[in-house]
């Protein structure tokens, strides 16, 4: 082949090779400029120090800039403003409108089952089923006494889950579990002045069971929602799951000012007794409850989703928060699968390390929102006195609302911090407020309630 044609192939050959091949081509070509003067970031802007010297940051945003630029060239593109060329293929693309305020809190609703169970009375009915020593029973009914738990609620009676395989207690799960989560959700509906049919998006958060059809598909079903509804399934991070559901309503409603989310979240864990006399079982065990609690978040106000001349005020505004892994905990706290229910660690270093944490973790984070106060997730009372000394807060009232939750109903996981800033907000707690979780990890979770109006 002469030199000529093997020329000519060579061009045709670039002339048809896939645009990203090439972008690299002409990312390599903005690296070999290391130094070069005058870039600017892909918004048109100058960046700080550009110009004056070869940082890294610097070359990165020419980088980019040039590959943009190249890419745009090809395509066809028009000069957008500020330098900035816009591809006609993103021209094509709907206008998606930037909701001018954030996500409003409409409204919550909270069920609990209707079997009660009194702290002494779980003594007694665990102690049978383990068959303790006298020895045994008393240590047992010191910790159970020291949780701060005066009653929870379950969905079964101990005796009747208490040997049972894990597929058993999925089956009382999936039988259970919709009609308390639809309870929570209907009082949701109703307290926020809108109709099942205006919900957009229902997000269900779950760690305590799971089948496909699953609870999503039990709650369209029985609210009446429509099949269209943009469903989430939020399942197995523990009791920092509500925070995770919240933020991923405040994402629906920036994609969709007009969106209308439900989140939703059921936890059964009476289902998950266990014939351990473990002492990291003990402690799981008299701590948690079952619940459910549902929240109602919009991008609009009720008057503009439904056209009502006027709707419920809003409890407040949702900002996205913020999370934080101490991979260093990553055994300390778990959940785990087993052929005889779901099997919960909870290490003492826990408490040791939120309390060093906690306080850096807000002043990053919050500093300048000036909080008023906090929901804290009641993991235990040692997890909120841990987060109260952390916190450096002056007395118990400054976690009331966690406290009283924890004292009437025990830890019930994901929506337990809902149930506390319901009760934060019954009794008249300023905002902003923030919401603190904890679950496996280790993680902390964190996301502020912001006055519904501008102060």
């Amino acid at each position: 082949m002469g030199d000529g044609v093997r020329a000519a192939a060579r061009r045709s050959r670039a002339a048809t090779r896939p645009v990203v091949s090439r972008d690299r081509a002409h990312l390599r070509s903005a690296l070999a400029a290391r130094g070069r003067p005058g870039a600017t970031s892909l918004s048109g802007h100058r960046p700080a120090g550009a110009g004056t010297g070869t940082g890294a940051h610097r070359l990165r945003l020419f980088a980019r800039a040039s590959v943009h630029r190249a890419a745009t060239r090809r395509s066809g593109g028009r000069q957008g403003g500020g330098g900035m060329t816009v591809s006609p293929t993103l021209e094509r693309l709907p206008r998606i409108s930037r909701p001018s305020t954030t996500p409003l809190l409409r409204s919550i609703g909270t069920a609990v089952p209707h079997i009660r169970i009194g702290q002494d009375e779980l003594i007694d009915e665990l102690a049978s089923l383990w068959e303790l020593s006298r020895t045994r029973r008393e240590r047992w009914a010191r910790l159970c006494r020291a949780s701060g738990i005066q009653q929870r609620y379950g969905t079964r009676p101990p005796r009747e889950v208490f040997s049972l395989p894990t597929s058993a207690r999925m089956d009382i799960f999936a039988e259970e579990a919709p009609p308390l989560a639809m309870e929570a959700a209907d009082r949701a509906i109703r307290d926020a002045g809108i109709n099942a049919s205006d919900v957009t998006d229902l997000i269900v958060v779950s760690c305590t069971g799971f089948s496909a059809p699953g609870l999503d598909v039990a709650l369209i079903e029985r609210l009446g929602l429509s099949g269209n509804v943009r469903r989430t399934m939020i399942g197995y991070m523990g009791c920092f799951g509500a925070i995770t559901g919240l933020r991923s309503a405040i994402g629906a409603c920036a994609a969709d000012p007009d969106a209308c989310a439900l989140v939703v979240c059921c936890e059964l864990c009476s289902l998950h007794l266990r014939d351990d006399q473990s002492m990291e079982n003990q402690v799981a065990t008299s701590l948690f409850g079952d619940g459910a609690a549902a929240v109602i978040v919009t991008g609009s106000p009720s008057e503009e989703l439904n056209g009502a001349a006027s709707g419920p005020p809003s409890l407040g505004r949702l900002a996205l928060g913020a999370t934080k892994l101490l991979p260093e905990g990553r055994d300390w706290m778990s959940w785990r699968i087993t052929d005889a229910g779901f099997a919960m660690t909870l290490s003492k270093r826990v408490p040791e390390a939120l309390e060093a944490t906690i306080a850096s973790f807000v002043e990053d984070h919050f500093d300048r929102i000036g909080l008023a106060g906090y929901c804290v997730h009641p993991g235990g009372p040692g997890i909120l006195d841990a987060v109260q000394r952390g916190l450096s807060l002056p007395n118990e009232d400054a976690l009331r609302s966690a406290r009283t939750v924890l004292c009437e109903k025990g830890n019930m996981s994901s929506g337990t911090v809902l149930f506390v800033l319901e009760e934060a907000m019954r009794a008249g707690e300023p905002l902003p407020t923030l919401l603190l979780a904890f679950g496996p990890g280790l993680t902390i979770e964190a996301l502020p309630i912001l006055p519904a109006t501008a102060q």
